[in-house]
């Protein structure tokens, strides 16, 4: 198993860094689709008891990142296509109606605020910063379902884990530079500054299910 080292930080929960030092080698590949987590061995090579690193690997867990598979223990999760696909779909139907309702609703402070994220990701984009394009990225889609007004629409696409999921699967992504990411989110912010509902719902329908079969398309190539 790949050496997984604790980040020096001011104080904070034991488990907090066991998590993000855990979800970083995942996400950054050092931490393979298949490979086991061995408490004992984590909890050896950070230097802490197993406990925090129990806590870590169980929020792993509800991230999807990783699996418990019986006689085998924890693995690193490893993509599949139909689990590519419904995370991807699933999220453009729960887009699709937030989108609509949010194109009647939308607010000038919401439209500024989206406004601001899109040039969040082209910084972002300036100085080769994948993580913090997708957590610009994912907070606009995040704006989006507020926007709508609906908070159980909300919460269903938040418990998707949008995330993990999107920073997971990017790495798989082929043939757009990080700025083409980010400018993909433009013609959605025009749908919503026309108040459109329709053409709002056929944005982030294209939006997402483009990067989906792009995604599927890319699935078993190297991180």
């Amino acid at each position: 198993m790949a050496q997984i080292v604790l980040p020096a930080r001011p104080y904070r929960p034991l488990s907090a860094d066991a998590y993000e030092a855990l979800r970083e080698a995942i996400l950054t590949g050092r931490l393979a689709p298949g490979e086991r987590l061995v408490e004992a061995e984590v909890a050896r090579q950070m230097g802490v008891s197993r406990a925090p690193i129990r806590e870590a690997i169980r929020k792993l867990e509800r991230d999807g990142l990783v699996e418990y598979i019986p006689r085998r223990g924890t693995v690193v999760v490893k993509l599949s296509p139909e689990e590519v696909r419904d995370a991807y779909y699933l999220r453009a139907h729960l887009e699709a109606y937030a989108i609509r309702r949010a194109a009647v609703r939308i607010t000038d402070e919401d439209l500024a605020a989206l406004e601001d994220l899109i040039a969040r990701m082209r910084e972002c984009a300036t100085h080769e910063d994948l993580h913090g394009l997708i957590a610009a990225d994912v907070a606009f889609h995040a704006r989006i379902c507020q926007a709508s007004g609906s908070t159980r629409l909300y919460r269903l696409w938040d418990s998707l884990n949008p995330h993990c999921w999107t920073l997971l699967t990017s790495l798989k992504v082929a043939g757009y530079t990080l700025l083409q990411i980010a400018e993909r989110h433009q013609p959605v912010l025009a749908a919503l500054r026309a108040r459109d509902p329709d053409r709002a719902e056929a944005e982030i329908r294209r939006h997402i299910t483009e990067l989906a079969d792009n995604v599927l398309a890319h699935l078993d190539a190297p991180a």
